[in-house]
């Protein structure tokens, strides 16, 4: 009876001291983080380190030969240097076959160069119109 009385006794002496306290509140404001919503630039580092760390996606790291590399920077070699001779004006005319692609250059009477580049796996074909120069 005893201990029933003394924490009824502590209760109302708890809960009268909190009434008698005046109580504050104030607005809640919503302050962004991240930069990109209008929060601090330099927590853009912060958070991206953050990002990173938990990126568990690798990107692939198949194994090329070096016969697949030689091949691949042989295509993209005579690609550019067919780009590049063609858009000096000197005129290449021809077909050449890079393994995907087979890239065909024909010049026209009228000066222009038509160039027609067929993706052989698919047979998609892309025609390229380039006007004459000072022709």
């Amino acid at each position: 009876m005893k201990t029933l009385f003394k924490a009824s006794a502590i209760t109302v002496v708890i809960a009268a001291a909190c009434m008698s306290k005046p109580v504050m509140a104030t607005q809640l404001v919503y302050e962004p983080i991240n930069p990109s919503f209008g929060g601090n630039p330099l927590n853009g580092s912060f958070l991206l380190q953050k990002a990173q760390s938990q990126n568990a996606h690798r990107a692939d790291t198949s194994q090329r030969s070096f016969v697949q590399r030689f091949q691949e920077q042989l295509e993209r070699n005579i690609i550019n240097s067919l780009t590049r001779r063609i858009a000096d004006g000197e005129l290449v005319e021809g077909i050449y076959d890079t393994g995907e692609y087979t890239v065909e250059v024909i010049g026209q009477p009228d000066g222009s160069v038509l160039v027609y580049i067929t993706n052989n796996a698919s047979g998609e074909l892309t025609v390229i119109t380039m006007p004459g120069w000072g022709g």
